[in-house]
């Protein structure tokens, strides 16, 4: 416990009295001495009261840069206390994390913004708490710290870009489409033909058939690489990829640097989480039919075989494709960002 530098003044004011009492009678102890210190032995009293607070931390969602997500902090306390809470913040995300009020009996919250590719932490969580008068002050330092990820940007593909892409991987699908297996929850990627409309509207959620005579599509392997300095852009640009990819059903096997990670379409998450910790290295399979390698000036993107840049294969300004990465369909609309986004 310590004194606030109001209450420092505080101190300061009764000196000074004692001082004129001594000066000029006891009469000066009674007009500011006496309530002042009244002040100063309850507000350390009450300060003294306080004690440890627990908080835990509601983790929000992933996202990509310039995303906006609210923090809640629950404070659990013996008593409520007016206190000061500032939640840490790493590199990557920037907020006002700093909230006045009275914690122990409710939640608070906060906004961050988020920032470059990569986890980024929020917390510990720091409670200076304080007397009614802010005369003095505890200081804590509670709960864990949470991580949040930071998406590399997607981007949307030129019509060319795309069809190259889903030329790769190898497609049967049957004709017969008289009779289904069985019904199931819409992911990305399926096919708007094959809702079943009728149990959507009882469930209140799109569902799918499911055919038996349907085969899978081959997963096209990527390989992604970048010197140092360039990883975001190789991020980038894997991401693009595997996402278009995904979109229309086509499943990626995606080697980095950072490992190795296999993604069905709906698992958009699985592979932006990957590619949000990539770091610098070699390209792990060159024999891969897509090979991305961020170097000085631009992405190169092997195709096939075929060799061109990331800049050729997107659309310049893009709009943004949401997208639901629990599953559920996404809008699929042009949004301001450039960006494209994935709710968690």
């Amino acid at each position: 416990m310590k004194l606030t530098r109001r209450g420092w003044v505080a101190l300061a004011v009764v000196v000074l009295g004692v001082g004129n009492a001594v000066a000029y009678g006891p009469r000066a102890l009674n007009a500011v001495v006496i309530p002042v210190v009244v002040a100063l032995v309850a507000g350390a009293i009450q300060v003294r009261r306080v004690s440890r607070p627990r908080v835990n931390r509601d983790t929000p969602p992933d996202g990509f840069p310039g995303e906006t997500r609210t923090v809640s902090l629950a404070i659990d306390a013996d008593r409520p206390f007016p206190a000061t809470t500032t939640d840490a913040l790493s590199d990557g995300v920037s907020g006002d994390a700093t909230i006045d009020s009275v914690v122990g009996d409710g939640t608070l919250s906060y906004d961050v913004t988020l920032g470059v590719r990569g986890p980024a932490t929020l917390g510990p969580t720091t409670i200076v708490a304080t007397d009614l008068l802010g005369l003095f002050s505890e200081s804590f330092t509670v709960g864990e710290t949470t991580e949040l990820l930071v998406f590399p940007h997607v981007r949307m593909l030129t019509a060319t870009a795309r069809r190259d892409l889903s030329a790769l991987a190898t497609l049967q699908l049957t004709d017969d489409r008289d009779e289904f297996d069985r019904l199931r929850e819409y992911v990305p990627g399926d096919s708007l033909r094959d809702i079943h409309w009728k149990s959507s509207a009882k469930s209140g959620d799109l569902v799918v058939k499911t055919y038996n005579d349907r085969a899978a599509s081959d997963a096209v392997r990527i390989s992604v690489g970048t010197a140092d300095g360039h990883e975001d852009d190789a991020a980038e640009a894997a991401a693009t990829l595997c996402c278009s990819l995904l979109d229309v059903g086509v499943p990626v096997h995606l080697t980095t640097p950072a490992g190795v990670v296999d993604a069905a379409p709906g698992d958009d998450r699985r592979v932006l989480a990957h590619l949000s910790r990539m770091q610098t290295g070699a390209v792990p399979n060159e024999t891969a039919e897509v090979v991305v390698r961020g170097d000085a000036g631009r992405t190169h993107v092997r195709i096939a075989g075929r060799e061109t840049t990331f800049d050729d294969l997107r659309v310049a300004d893009s709009g943004e494709t949401v997208v639901a990465a629990d599953g559920r369909p996404g809008d699929r609309e042009t949004a301001r960002s450039g960006r494209r986004g994935v709710t968690t």
